[in-house]
């Protein structure tokens, strides 16, 4: 999904405070995270909101589509309950 360029990509939480303008529009035009270190550790990741929001839809969408292929699953083992037997439940 990202085009992750090490050299440009990862900066420490300092130069991160300095420089969070230029971060933000970086993020916006290249749809690339920004690992974030401190102590010379990857501790977080900038990230752009649009593509926040792709990655949450892409999550939903799996677990959406894992949700239904259990549910499959179980159709095909018999293991379901009619709209009576649950209305009784």
């Amino acid at each position: 999904m990202f085009d992750f360029k090490p050299t440009e990509d990862i900066i420490s939480m300092s130069e991160f405070r300095t420089t969070l303008a230029d971060c933000v529009a970086r993020t916006a035009e290249t749809h690339r995270p920004i690992i974030l270190t401190q102590n010379g550790r990857a501790t977080s990741v900038f990230l752009n909101a649009v593509d926040w929001e792709i990655i949450c839809q892409k999550l939903h969408d799996a677990e959406t589509y894992e949700g239904f292929l259990i549910s499959e699953g179980q159709s095909q083992r018999g293991e379901v309950k009619s709209h009576e037997q649950v209305k009784r439940m």
